[in-house]
């Protein structure tokens, strides 16, 4: 296994704590798979396993792992066109990738490295223009499967200095964020309020309403006391004559 820097390690060698890395035991099931379980920005750069042979080494598989600083996303929403910008400024000397992940594909759409990317995936072709260099993306006839995560990342001399993440929905007439969906929830926000203030108001009637009956009440219980404690005191005087 070696990393971009020429350094060659031996799958023995990688279960070292320096390293921060690891290759899974294959002797049962022929899985040697490269595990880092804590990626850092200091492990970008090329991988590539090889199978040593007399004479030469027979590359098996190369990787390109990218590790960018961390963002927050991005959303975009669409119907048929919209403009992706990367959210960094960008030089001719820089390195600038757009990469997609759908869920329909995952691939690279544009990449001015040293391996230049002189075509668009095949779906893309007719529907997307950039800019020189790329710090935007134009995409047009979107649908619905166009929807995903779209990554702009911005590279000079094998690191990393920005990532945009930017999240692509499709934007829905009738949806959360439709003008329809707000004007609706206004309303209906209004109606919710005006119960709420008829509801206060019958209630404040109806117990202003009980406390006067209740006092209404009260008040003839204490003349009808009165009344009482009178008649009687007139029975005393009555009988005392």
């Amino acid at each position: 296994m070696t990393d971009p820097g020429g350094i060659s390690w031996d799958s023995s060698e990688l279960t070292k704590s320096k390293y921060q890395m690891y290759v899974s035991d294959g002797r049962t099931t022929g899985n040697y798979s490269l595990v880092i379980p804590s990626v850092e920005l200091n492990h970008t750069g090329r991988y590539q396993c090889n199978n040593k042979q007399p004479m030469r080494d027979k590359i098996i598989k190369a990787y390109e792992l990218l590790v960018c600083p961390e963002s927050e996303p991005l959303t975009e929403f669409f119907s048929k066109r919209v403009v992706l910008r990367c959210n960094c400024d960008i030089t001719e000397t820089d390195r600038v990738v757009w990469y997609r992940n759908t869920g329909h594909v995952g691939n690279v759409i544009k990449d001015t490295g040293l391996f230049k990317q002189t075509k668009y995936p095949e779906d893309l072709v007719g529907r997307l223009n950039a800019s020189n260099p790329p710090y935007y993306l134009v995409l047009s006839n979107l649908s619905l499967a166009d929807s995903g995560e779209y990554w702009c990342a911005v590279l000079y001399e094998g690191d990393c200095l920005s990532v945009t993440k930017i999240v692509l929905v499709e934007w829905d007439p009738f949806g959360i964020n439709s003008t329809f969906y707000r004007v609706y929830s206004s309303l209906m926000a209004c109606a919710l309020l005006g119960m709420v203030c008829v509801l206060i108001t019958v209630n404040l009637k109806t117990r202003r309403r009980d406390q006067e009956s209740l006092k209404t009440r009260r008040t003839a219980a204490q003349r009808q006391r009165s009344s009482r404690v009178e008649e009687e005191g007139e029975s005393d005087e009555g009988r005392g004559e």
